[in-house]
């Protein structure tokens, strides 16, 4: 992307506040910068990971999942909806195995791409951006272990009250990233049906740890919803 361009500034400084940047010197993210495309999505694109072998992509604005599905049922399981500042598909960066893993944005997409080849000539060129990569990289292992280990040994209602509670912003006493999906998307990430979580959010409802207007969740009482998610 050139300094040129309209979009730059607002990059720029995204770029910078994200985990993998955030650390480094600004002339170091513009090096970075000066080798990416920005590109927009709009609602509602699938891709699969076959069409990220060799980019990687920063997001700038919007939500993307990345799911699997079962083809004989067409059941799916949220790996992980990534926003701003987050990075897909970064296991490219480690290897060149196909994996199958499927994309569809939740909201207009907004994204920086740079080739993975570049990228890697970066990281070997630049310590800090190498580490700060692996950082990241991570605290993606990091959720994932979380979600097998909330599926494996947490009851439905536990990983939901735990769900909410990831996605609960103390400062703002917001939910964010999950917030106005529905519950059918919900079901997704906690490895069940639109139905279970139906029944869970009443059940969570009449506790009083959360409301519900207008589709979207709040966060009523964060200690019962703490209780929730701690009992198994």
């Amino acid at each position: 992307m050139s300094p040129d361009n309209k979009h730059y500034l607002r990059c720029l400084e995204t770029l910078k506040d994200s985990v993998i940047f955030k650390n480094l010197e600004k002339r170091d993210i513009q090096s970075v910068l000066k080798y990416m495309t920005r590109i927009k999505w709009e609602k509602g694109v699938f891709k699969n990971s076959t069409e990220f072998n060799s980019s990687l992509h920063f997001i700038i604005s919007g939500r993307i999942k990345g799911y699997q599905i079962n083809p004989n049922t067409g059941r799916e399981h949220t790996m992980f909806i990534l926003t701003k500042h987050d990075v897909f598909d970064i296991l490219n960066l480690m290897d060149t195995e196909t994996h199958v893993l499927y994309w569809e944005t939740l909201d207009d997409l907004e994204i920086l791409t740079i080739s993975i080849t570049e990228m890697r000539r970066m990281l070997a060129e630049n310590p800090k951006l190498n580490f700060s990569t692996l950082k990241y990289l991570g605290s993606r292992v990091r959720i994932l272990e979380d979600a097998s280990n909330d599926i494996c040994l947490h009851n439905t209602l536990s990983r939901l009250s735990s769900l909410l509670l990831k996605y609960f912003n103390q400062q703002s006493h917001k939910l964010e990233t999950i917030n106005n999906l529905p519950n059918s998307e919900i079901a997704n990430l906690i490895g069940t049906t639109r139905a279970v979580v139906n029944r869970h959010i009443q059940e969570l409802k009449k506790a009083g740890a959360i409301s519900v207007k207008r589709k979207e969740i709040d966060i009523e009482n964060v200690e019962t919803l703490i209780a929730f998610a701690h009992d198994n």
